[in-house]
């Protein structure tokens, strides 16, 4: 299995999180952990004093060592609605990477530098560094960024962190919370995202490509991508490749556009401009081999709602290849249904 990269970011905690080795969101965050599996490899971007000046600073390589979990023992901060709960009880237990411990950090214009220096296509901007807790990296990305800090730590070092939150319960998560009788909604966009990325056989299968029974086949899965001047964030997107004659050749990609509500129009627009921006920022994706899908709730009797996102879809039908899906819950599942 080829080991993901992901940069966590908090500016505020980051000795917290050394302290307990764990990492944790919010619950309206809780998709941008869930892309995140065990063993998958992580950097930490923080801020620390430099005399009077406080600068940007990237932290790692560390070792994922548990799938996302529910636990909220108070480490971080207090939930304001329950004070001894903490506000971060979505979480994953973090260690620095054996093979060679890397205890000094280097200053995140070296992740900008290997940018402008041709090296690498980042699709990390600064924006990213504020408004997320956790970017999923670019292979080529993560490769470039442990090595740097290997050349940054040329000895390795001793790791001492008692990983003190190591023990905690991992206690799972109900994604399928909803409201409503008829027709249910989930809570949460976030529930949608994460449930699409803890399965990943379903994302797979919407976009049409479901057979990874082999090693002849790879996808690489991103979330939350920032598309910088386009606005907004893709919510996943899915780069799939085949093996031949021992190199990875990129075959097509899925864009995905989540909503927990009924699609509009307009997010079909918004769709497009994802797919545009996809094109341009992803290594190996191209326009035209780009599938473009958005999902949102089931219409129930809004017959008018659901012509208008046909129409809309239509009128695209000749630049772009579009596939529009509702979502209900079933028995301790989602179940996806094709609208076009």
């Amino acid at each position: 299995m080829e080991r993901r990269f992901h940069l966590l970011i908090s500016p505020k905690y980051f000795s917290k999180s050394l302290e307990y080795g764990l990492f944790g969101v919010s619950e309206r965050n809780l998709n941008q952990l869930a892309n995140i599996r065990k063993g998958d490899v992580a950097f930490y971007y923080t801020a620390r004093k430099a005399g009077p000046r406080t600068e940007g600073v990237i932290y790692g390589p560390f070792e994922i060592i548990s799938d996302i979990f529910f636990n909220d023992q108070l480490i971080w901060t207090p939930d304001t609605k329950h004070r001894n709960r903490d506000k971060y009880p979505f979480r994953i237990k973090i260690k620095y990477l054996h093979e060679h411990v890397c205890l000094n950090p280097v200053p995140v214009q070296a992740f900008w530098d290997l940018r402008e220096e041709g090296k690498i296509k980042s699709i990390v901007d600064s924006s990213a560094l504020i408004d997320k807790a956790v970017y999923t990296l670019l292979y080529q990305e993560g490769v470039l960024l442990m090595q740097t800090l290997l050349q940054a730590n040329q000895v390795a070092g001793i790791d001492k962190s008692p990983y003190r939150g190591h023990h905690f319960e991992e206690k799972t998560f109900d994604l399928l919370k909803a409201k409503g009788k008829d027709v249910q909604e989930l809570n949460m966009e976030a529930y949608l995202e994460a449930y699409l990325l803890m399965n990943p056989w379903r994302l797979h299968e919407i976009a049409g490509f479901n057979d990874f029974s082999n090693d002849k086949y790879q996808v690489d899965v991103l979330n939350q991508v920032s598309t910088f001047i386009a606005g907004g964030a893709i919510d996943i997107a899915c780069l799939y490749k085949k093996k031949v004659l021992d190199i990875w050749l990129t075959l097509s990609a899925a864009v995905f556009e989540l909503k927990k509500g009924v699609v509009v129009p307009y997010f079909v627009d918004q769709l497009t401009r994802y797919i545009e921006w996809t094109a341009r920022l992803i290594p190996g994706a191209k326009h035209e081999m780009i599938k473009g899908i958005i999902i949102g709730r089931d219409f129930g009797k809004q017959v008018d709602a659901r012509e208008a996102v046909l129409n809309r879809i239509a009128h695209f039908d000749k630049i772009y290849s579009l596939s529009c899906y509702t979502y209900r819950l079933g028995d301790r599942e989602i179940i996806f249904d094709r609208l076009v």
